[in-house]
């Protein structure tokens, strides 16, 4: 039996895309699309700061990544669909226990109110951030509220912060360098407010947030009380930016973890979805497998509300993600010889869009960047590679292509991140010629020998179809509110036998 491969192209007309509200800031968490990049690996600019040599990650990665680099990046991170950008930490970071390699990642901070000259300057941070808003980017920046490098300055209002060698209610020990709560609790308050009363910013992603649960206190609770209070006050003022204060956590583990961890008493309203990411990426720390273990299975999983999957009502909103900064790429669970190996990819990235809550993409994945092959890399370090912002190949450029088109959609439909979703599986057909939009939703087909999803489709109220990848399963999801007007205008259904 030959195989059968369906690639539809997607028009912009197809997907409705709001572009003329493109510069303005979402309302709702669960809107967000965030493009993550490390500092240090990402891009350099010769007119900006000097960056790092080393830092922990690949040998053969760009080290010299600055704030420069990324302002000169907000157009392909715009058209990526990307509505948030979150940078790794920006603050002045120590030198010690490991010199440069420590300091270039910024999670060992010497003075949180200070930018990392490496990186560049308090204006290049204040540029950067206008340049974002001006196109429609919220910006995140990346807080670590429970160690340090070695802080001796107070904050601008007088706190301090108490450190000694401490364990959080999760049990990991921690260090010297760790922080005491309640002691450091004003401290922490004082910067998590002052980045968005003084530049604006648009939220924090939190590391190891489960290191502010100690004593049987969840103290996120008062810094995400004081987060709330500064952004009303900037809503009030009739600020259009900086109002969102959106706090996602790193707290690794399933929902039961979650719920005992960061969202313990009502501390953070989202955290990082590891159980999803593993679930349709393969693991964090090894290339043995794929993810999608159980088939459609995970797929409905990670589509359903949060309280079907364990959390502790649907109004928390974990944040999905296919790759980070502490574990291998998502190309990497793949073998790029595989014909198959970018509609696995964009297999993923439909599944991500059709999320209900929060996404994060992973710069360089839009290019099927890999860091299997990356000399000198820790494992939990090895996604640390530079990410190159133009295509190698037609088939990198089809693939990001895809995914700015998958976003859109996702954008130009609120009904996908909201979860006003219903979906079930249908009785698989031998044939892929079958018409695919039919009144009751979207039909494919399984051809044998084909173990990876390869097919994903949204029927739209009889409005839209679309087929959001390529292939030969069955899956149908209908969605029961959208936002946008026109119809199917669209769409070339080109047949490719191997």
């Amino acid at each position: 039996m030959k195989l059968k491969l369906i690639f539809l192209s997607l028009l912009a007309s197809l997907f409705g895309v709001r572009w003329g509200h493109a510069s303005e800031p979402v309302k709702d968490p669960r809107e967000l699309i965030i493009y993550q990049v490390m500092v240090a690996s990402f891009q350099h600019s010769p007119d900006g700061a000097p960056g790092y040599t080393a830092m922990w990650g690949p040998d053969d990665a760009i080290k010299n990544g600055n704030l420069r680099g990324i302002i000169n990046s907000l157009d392909h991170i715009k058209s990526l669909g990307a509505n948030a950008l979150w940078m790794t930490p920006v603050f002045d970071s120590s030198t010690a226990d490991g010199g440069e390699k420590l300091q270039a990642t910024g999670y060992f901070t010497n003075d949180y109110f200070k930018i990392d000259p490496h990186f560049g300057t308090e204006s290049d941070l204040r540029e950067l951030i206008e340049e974002a808003h001006k196109r429609g980017i919220h910006v995140i920046l990346d807080g670590v509220f429970g160690h340090h490098g070695g802080v001796t300055s107070p904050s601008p209002n007088g706190h301090e912060i108490t450190s000694e060698w401490v364990f959080s209610d999760r049990g990991e020990s921690g260090g010297k360098g760790n922080v005491v709560y309640p002691q450091s609790l004003e401290y922490f308050k004082d910067l998590a407010t002052y980045y968005i009363d003084k530049y604006g910013i648009d939220g924090w992603r939190l590391d190891q947030a489960y290191q502010a649960l100690q004593g049987g206190h969840n103290y996120w609770n008062e810094i995400r009380e004081a987060v709330d209070s500064v952004t009303a006050t900037r809503k009030a003022r009739g600020e259009r930016w900086g109002t969102l204060g959106y706090l996602v956590g790193e707290d690794w583990g399933t929902a039961d973890v979650i719920n005992n961890g960061v969202y313990k008493d009502g501390g953070l309203k989202s955290a990082f979805d590891f159980d999803g990411k593993e679930r349709i990426s393969g693991p964090m720390q090894t290339i043995d497998s794929e993810g999608l273990e159980n088939g459609w299975n995970d797929v409905i999983t990670m589509l359903s509300p949060p309280t079907s999957r364990g959390y502790l009502n649907d109004s928390v909103m974990p944040n999905l993600f296919l790759s980070n900064h502490d574990g291998y790429r998502l190309a990497d669970h793949f073998d790029p010889a595989d014909p198959l190996f970018y509609q696995k990819l964009m297999t993923r990235h439909a599944i991500l869009a059709a999320y209900s809550g929060p996404i994060t993409l992973y710069y360089g994945d839009e290019y099927a960047d890999m860091s299997r092959d990356s000399k000198g890399a820790q494992k939990d370090n090895i996604a640390r590679t530079t990410g190159h912002l133009s295509p190698r190949n037609a088939r990198e450029n089809e693939l990001k292509d895809y995914i700015a088109k998958a976003m859109d959609f996702r954008k130009a439909n609120p009904a996908m991140w909201r979860g006003e979703a219903s979906f079930y599986t249908v009785s698989p057909t031998q044939d892929c010629t079958a018409p695919y939009a039919i009144e009751s939703g979207m039909r494919g087909c399984l051809v044998a020998g084909i173990s990876d999803i390869a097919l994903f489709g949204i029927y739209l109220n009889g409005v839209y179809f679309i087929l959001m990848n390529t292939g030969c399963h069955a899956l149908r999801l209908t969605v029961s509110s959208v936002v946008g007007s026109g119809s199917l205008v669209s769409a070339s259904l080109n047949m490719m036998q191997t």
